[in-house]
């Protein structure tokens, strides 16, 4: 028979310990502490539920093959410890805790702290083995009871206090470590403590000190008199009596016992080490400092006190048990006291406490996966990508960015515009801010195979005034509707043109219609549609164009131009009555005023490019119109405007030639600081609850909510999302505060940089999150 090591035969599993720093909020509330105690105490497991058995099928002893059916495994016992590290500008919260326990953990502390940041470290603070230390322990037998109050937070605030009397150099730490323990016995001893309480006799811890031998020779002496005396009934010898009987009460601390301590007997008891360390250049200080920590304790007096001692022994923070140091058998709501964290008071009163500015929300699990990303949020100091819907009934719906110059508005353009291109989708950016830096720090993350660049200020590429996606079909009624559609985004236009002195009249906008009908009808261009009103004899070429399979349908529109013929005394046509489309004209002319636009309005619209063709295709449309190409606000908004109509019209258009609105490419209009352009917001907005059914989700960014007035009340029912990116005032956050609760306006004020308070339409309605913005991007290293 051969034989094999016992260290061969039992394997001993010794834990591996994980560290959790925690950062508190404003919020925190430590109420509800008392049951981290209890989950740490159940982790207790008695011997027999430890050892495990193993199946082997063969070992090697001494380079021989050796089978043995079964190895036994004994799980070492582990424990819990709660590590409170403070300098005089720095004070921090640790978990020591068993890496096969961490996410029970990490659960119950976001249970009972909500909102914290928890965050695994590979390295805790530790004192060097010549800090002084001191070991806390109970004055008297572990049944009485320390104070328990769960309103109140004064044993942190007292130990917080050691930051006002540290120096540059100084440091200390409180080391709770929490060993679970067998509840087995706790009832019986309890009972014996109380039963020396009821009979005034001395529970003191220490049995050896003077003190407790002092009051046992008390508890003696007043035994003896009533012994001794028993059998008289003089006044003297009942005073004797009793004046033992008070001396020993005062010195035991009275036969009464707390609320605290009457609740303890059906507590859940761990076993708890306290150990106070303290470092300074300045040995005095060193000590002092760890007096003044260790004195701290005193706060919680009640039945029971904890005292301190010096403590000599060498101890890892990862050691089961600190040797040498005393247990001290704390019930759960004693423990309640120790696992603290500092609310918003003591975290105003003490700068030096790093904490979480801003409340914690987590991301739904529908945003957790996407196209678009809008940042990552952190949540009980774990991190999560967070994305725009990608639900087919929500993924167009419109983003909106606000968020004050140089926050960040350009970088997550960037970062959501090379998302969407890398997804298969399209994305235009209507350029009209300065030399249009926008447009091109976005085309910079693109290869020029996946970009379309309309330059509106180069005179060679220069489009025709026109909307060419329609083109001409040979169905009568459907070139009919098509000459329609483009005359209702012409008219659009022309009621953007400012021209309060002489407003366009419900008559005017009859022969605008009139003219517009007849031109587009036969294929004609914008231009001609002012020609044929100006000019009677080119109206008349016009009318002799119009097919006889159109008559029907144009008949009025055909008389109302008529009118516009000015005749002589014989009837004879001489001209046009101007005074009919005044207005009209004086549109024209302001239209004309810009150099760009008179130059568009003179080019045809055959050799336009066609928006629908290019919507279809996965790139980046550039539309740039950069300011020095207007000489005024008005022009600037008359050119968006017209771009707007043609982009509208595009996506009409092709959702009729597709059909099937699976197979529509995704469209991301970009429109940066719409509020510059009032009637192209306006006509957004009359849009905008449209657009997705067309396969187009709006991006629009702002400084604040108030300067897109137009489109601000429309956002809200078409279920927009919001990014309020930091360093947006508190106006708007009043604008969604309803719709951003739990968060209040100290959390947007209080965003770090890059940051966002997000509100994003999913699934279950809308999402309430933090995000700290994605860094810069680019195609090629996505």
């Amino acid at each position: 028979m051969k034989w094999i090591s016992l260290r061969e035969a039992i394997r001993i599993v010794h834990p591996e310990y994980a560290f959790l720093r925690l950062k508190p909020n404003n919020s925190i509330r430590n109420n509800d502490t008392h049951k981290l105690a209890r989950a740490i105490a159940a982790l207790y497991r008695n011997v027999t539920a430890s050892i495990k058995k193993e199946e082997v099928r063969a070992m090697k002893v001494l380079g021989k093959r050796f089978f043995i059916p079964t190895r036994l495994s004994y799980e070492a016992p582990v424990k819990v410890a709660y590590y409170i590290y403070i300098e005089k500008k720095r004070a921090e919260f640790y978990f020591i805790v068993p890496r096969s326990q961490i996410s029970m953990i990490r659960e119950k502390i976001g249970d009972i702290w909500t909102n914290i940041t928890v965050e695994e470290i590979n390295i805790l603070p530790e004192f060097g083995k010549g800090a002084t230390k001191y070991q806390l322990t109970y004055t008297k037998e572990d049944a009485l009871s320390l104070r328990t109050d769960r309103r109140d937070n004064d044993l942190l605030i007292s130990n917080l206090n050691v930051i006002d009397v540290l120096e540059e150099g100084d440091r200390v730490g409180i080391i709770y470590n929490f060993l679970p323990a067998s509840q087995f016995t706790w009832r019986s001893t309890y009972r014996a403590t109380i039963e020396k309480v009821r009979k005034n006799m001395p529970a003191d811890r220490d049995k050896l000190g003077s003190t407790y031998i002092l009051k046992m020779a008390v508890a003696l002496l007043t035994d003896t008199a009533d012994l001794v005396f028993g059998a008289f009934t003089d006044k003297k010898t009942t005073e004797t009596s009793n004046m033992f009987e008070s001396l020993l009460e005062r010195m035991n601390g009275g036969r009464w016992i707390s609320e605290a301590t009457v609740k303890k007997a059906g507590a859940t008891i761990l076993d708890t080490q306290i150990l106070v360390l303290s470092e300074s250049p300045n040995i005095l200080r060193e000590r002092n400092n760890a007096r003044s920590l260790a004195q701290s304790f005193d706060t919680i007096s009640e039945d029971n006190s904890l005292k301190f001692r010096n403590y000599g022994g060498k101890f890892n923070l990862t050691d089961y048990v600190i040797r040498g140091a005393d247990k001290n058998k704390v019930g759960d709501e004693e423990a309640q006291h120790f696992l603290s964290l500092p609310g918003r008071s003591v975290l105003e009163r003490f700068g030096c406490i790093e904490k979480v500015e801003t409340q914690e929300t987590e991301v739904p699990e529908d945003l957790r996966k996407g196209t678009m990303r809008i940042g990552v949020n952190t949540f009980r100091g774990r991190d999560q990508m967070a994305y725009l819907s990608s639900d087919k009934e929500y993924k167009n719906l419109t983003l909106v960015l606000i968020g004050p110059t140089r926050a960040g508005k350009s970088t997550l353009i960037g970062n959501l515009s090379a998302d969407a291109i890398h997804a298969g989708e399209c994305v235009i950016i209507f350029d009209y801010i300065g030399s249009c830096q926008l447009s091109s720090e976005v085309a910079a993350l693109f290869p020029k195979d996946k970009m379309l660049v309309i330059d509106c200020k180069n005179p060679e590429t220069l489009q025709g005034l026109g909307y060419n996606e329609v083109g001409i079909s040979a169905d009568p009624f459907r070139q009919y509707d098509n000459a329609k559609r483009q005359t209702t985004q012409l008219r659009t236009l022309i009621n953007a043109i400012n021209n309060a002195d002489t407003p366009l009249s419900a008559r005017m906008e009859r022969y605008l219609e009139s003219a517009s009908n007849i031109v587009f009808v036969v294929g004609g261009s914008i231009r001609d549609v002012f020609s044929v009103l100006q000019d009677h004899k080119l109206r008349r070429q016009w009318l002799q164009k119009i097919p006889p399979t159109q008559n029907e349908n144009l008949a009025e529109y055909m008389a109302s131009l008529e009118e516009l013929d000015d005749t002589d005394k014989k009837g004879t046509v001489i001209g046009t009555k101007d005074n009919l489309i005044s207005g009209i004209i004086d549109r024209l002319n302001k239209l004309k005023v810009n150099t760009y636009m008179e130059a568009m309005l003179r080019k045809p619209s055959s050799g336009n490019i066609d928006l629908v063709k290019e919507m279809q295709k996965n790139q980046l449309i550039c539309l740039r119109m950069p300011e020095i190409m207007f000489s005024t606000d008005g022009e600037r908004d008359v050119y968006t405007t017209y771009w707007l109509t043609k982009i509208w019209l595009a996506l009409q258009i092709r959702e009729q030639q597709i059909g099937d609105r699976s197979k529509l490419t995704k469209v991301n209009l970009v429109i940066d600081e719409l509020y510059q352009v009032e009637n192209t917001e306006k006509l957004l907005s009359e849009k905008l609850s449209r657009l997705a059914k067309f396969g187009m989700k709006p991006i629009i960014s702002a400084h604040y909510m108030n300067q897109i007035k137009h489109i601000r009340e429309e956002l809200r029912s078409a279920n927009a999302s919001y990014m309020l990116i930091a360093g947006c005032d508190k106006k708007n956050f009043n604008e969604l505060k309803s719709e951003l609760y739990p968060y209040e306006e100290e959390d947007l004020l209080k965003l770090p940089r890059y940051h966002s308070l997000n509100l994003i339409k999913n699934e279950d309605g809308y999402a309430r999150f933090i995000t700290k913005l994605p860094p810069p991007t680019s195609e090629t290293n996505r």
